[in-house]
């Protein structure tokens, strides 16, 4: 039964009209187990609002004087003294209204037939309170704790939003990757690498590679598989292979494992042979012949070996997301959470010759950290634990290939600064082309499509310049002059269309008009009337491959140069 103060008419010596029975006391008592029992709160009153129950643990809830809760108090007292004390739950706006307003709302919610509100104080603790009227006139509240459940969902749209993340950009990349789980059945599959074995993502996911090779190559890429796995060492094979319907050709499989242990995936992404890893793939007609046989050839990867990144953070839930993120996208990757930890960290990193390329710094850190870094000359980016979920991946594939082209690490912390700046060379995505008639203008916002764009593009020979909205390209067509523009028509500011629309309209006067290709997304095929009402001259659809991009181009711009060819 409640440890609450009884009425005046309860107390022993003097029962009056209205003390509860021994009957009604054992259901009190039931009603308090039962509180206990489902972890929660009730409080109970009758038709004329007035307590008749009130559990003990309600004052977890409701920290008030226990006289409030006595058997026999209005509701509207006990509402009025959680006024007072702060305590408006439901009212975001409580600030903005009235006392006497706010009482009225609260007594009308506890009359409804049922009402239920999820409230925080203090942006930690959450509660449900679930209000019920019966029939007879009697109602009562439920009090919940529901922080757990809360943490919980909100851990759960994270990982959501981690999962939407990988799957973007999976399906944007140039390459065939697929992903196998620890007994090697494929778990996921880009669109590139269905198109390029021209099965659906359907039929290949929850299989393993027997389904989709021939039972000898099948074999060779799981035996890497399992290696890579079990290893944790990442490696490369060349195999003949049948893709996109074409005669078999050598391949470079690239095999590496991430994730945590318990947990771990084995990622591989196809492309063509080449002197620093993976291309894209191309058409066979350049290919060279298919080798005699298909013998293994595993090799440590060297485009990332020895690539470095590390957290600055004192907050769990920021590291736990960016070291998902950076072993997800192959980096090796650690936290350190202080000054202390940082200084110790650095130190031993130059005392053994080990180069950091990335330091992923939490705004709300020590910003004594953000000072250390910044002395030790320690490239970094800085994020909040709002954007490092869906910022951070993107920050890392931006600088993916400057690291990859980057020679191996030195063997001393401090390198030549003339010597770092004639051995890195920029950034795929803001090359800087000659003023000439051959240059590829490409007008694209997403980062992920920039590099597509840029790795497709250096990959057939072509000069070109990306930019980022409609006012840039209509800018920059007049002042290149280009041979053809590559238009998405999703652009901030001014779209595609309407870029198309204004170039056309400055210039009719010229006798050679500049070609406009349309790039659209597969959900948006239905605006391909749209591009050519704007003026474009021909559409084409993503995911994007070289062969795409090299017909659209070869059959509207054929006396295009090659930016090798001058």
């Amino acid at each position: 039964m409640s440890e609450f103060p009884p009425a005046p008419g309860d107390r022993k010596g003097h029962q009056g009209p209205d003390a509860p029975s021994p009957e009604t006391s054992l259901d009190l008592a039931l009603m308090d187990a039962v509180s206990d029992a489902f972890q929660a709160a009730f409080l109970i009153y009758d038709r004329n609002d007035e307590l008749i129950f009130a559990s003990r643990s309600v004052t977890n809830f409701l920290p008030l004087p226990p006289e409030q809760f006595q058997r026999g108090n209005r509701l509207r007292r006990l509402l009025e003294a959680a006024y007072d004390l702060g305590l408006r739950a439901g009212e975001p706006e409580s600030a903005a209204i009235s006392r006497d307003e706010w009482l009225t709302r609260q007594i009308a919610a506890h009359w409804k037939e049922r009402h239920e509100i999820q409230a925080s104080e203090d942006g930690k603790r959450w509660t449900r309170y679930s209000k019920r009227r019966l029939p007879s006139g009697h109602g009562f509240c439920i009090m919940t704790d529901i922080s757990e459940q809360k943490r919980r969902e909100e851990q759960w749209r994270a990982d959501v939003e981690r999962v939407q993340l990988t799957e973007e950009i999976l399906d944007n990349l140039a390459h065939p990757v697929f992903v196998q789980d620890r007994n090697l059945q494929l778990v996921a599959v880009n669109k590139v690498f269905c198109s390029a074995l021209s099965i659906g993502a359907d039929n290949a996911l929850g299989a393993d590679l027997r389904r989709l090779f021939d039972a000898d190559l099948a074999e060779s890429l799981q035996s890497v598989s399992r290696d890579v796995l079990d290893s944790g060492i990442t490696a490369s094979i060349t195999q003949c292979m049948r893709l996109y319907g074409d005669p078999p050709r050598p391949i470079l499989v690239h095999v590496q494992r991430v994730g945590k242990p318990g947990r771990y995936f084995v990622v591989a992404s196809l492309g063509e042979v080449g002197a620093t890893g993976l291309v894209p793939i191309e058409t066979p007609s350049s290919a060279a012949a298919p080798p005699a046989s298909s013998e293994l050839s595993v090799r440590t990867d060297q485009s990332l070996a020895g690539r470095k990144a590390f957290v600055v953070s004192a907050d769990p839930r920021f590291e736990a997301t960016a070291l998902d993120i950076l072993e997800l996208l192959g980096l090796d990757s650690c936290c350190v959470r202080g000054e202390e930890e940082l200084d110790a960290f650095l130190d031993a990193a130059r005392s053994v010759g080990v180069v950091i390329d990335l330091a992923v710094f939490d705004v709300k850190a020590d910003p004594r950290c953000l000072e250390i870094l910044q002395a030790a000359e320690v490239d970094y980016t800085s994020l909040s634990q709002e954007d490092v979920a869906s910022e951070l991946a993107f920050i890392v594939l931006e600088r993916l290939s400057a690291l990859r082209a980057r020679p191996a690490p030195a063997d001393d912390w401090e390198i030549d600064t003339e010597q770092q700046a004639a051995s890195e060379t920029p950034p795929p995505t803001s090359p800087i082309p000659p003023l000439k008639s051959s240059l590829v203008l490409v007008a694209e916002d997403n980062e992920i499509n920039q590099i597509v764009f840029s790795q497709i593009l250096e990959g057939l020979g072509y000069s070109y310049r990306i930019c980022a909205d409609g006012e840039e390209v209509v800018r920059l067509w007049a002042e290149l002059n280009p041979a053809i523009i590559l238009m998405d028509v999703t652009l901030p500011g001014l779209n595609g269309f309407e870029a198309a629309r204004r170039i056309r309209e400055t210039g009719r006067s010229r006798a050679d008009a500049t070609p406009i290709i349309g790039v659209l997304a597969q959900a948006f095929d239905r605006d391909r009337e749209a591009c050519y009402a704007s003026g474009m001259d021909d559409v084409i659809l993503k995911p994007l491959s070289p062969d795409i991009v090299e017909q659209a181009l070869m059959g509207l711009v054929p006396q295009v140069a090659r930016a090798t060819n001058g």
